[in-house]
């Protein structure tokens, strides 16, 4: 079953995000996602948020999105975006 990993933030320090792309991109080869949802500016229709930015990526099973969340080379890289976005990620089974 596929497994959704949903990033919703704001980027706080553009250059560092720009920096952060480049690596996390090398991270992810050998986990093949699939980026279905990368917005700058969604829309909230329900409820209250701040956070204008949308990411969505698709893996092939929870097991295999934790695999590249938890990877030494993510955790890695992970810290840069932490550092330079403030906002929260859920991790949800597809069906």
């Amino acid at each position: 079953m596929a497994a959704y990993l949903v990033f919703h933030n704001r980027v706080r320090n553009g250059e560092k995000m720009q920096e952060y792309l480049a690596k996390v991109r090398e991270t992810m080869a050998a986990h093949h996602p699939e980026i279905l949802v990368f917005a700058e500016h969604a829309e909230v229709l329900e409820g209250q948020t701040n956070l204008p930015r949308t990411i969505v990526m698709k893996f092939d099973s929870r097991a295999a999105a934790l695999a590249w969340y938890n990877s030494p080379a993510y955790q890695e890289v992970l810290p840069l975006r932490l550092e330079t976005t403030e906002g929260f990620a859920v991790l949800v089974d597809g069906r």
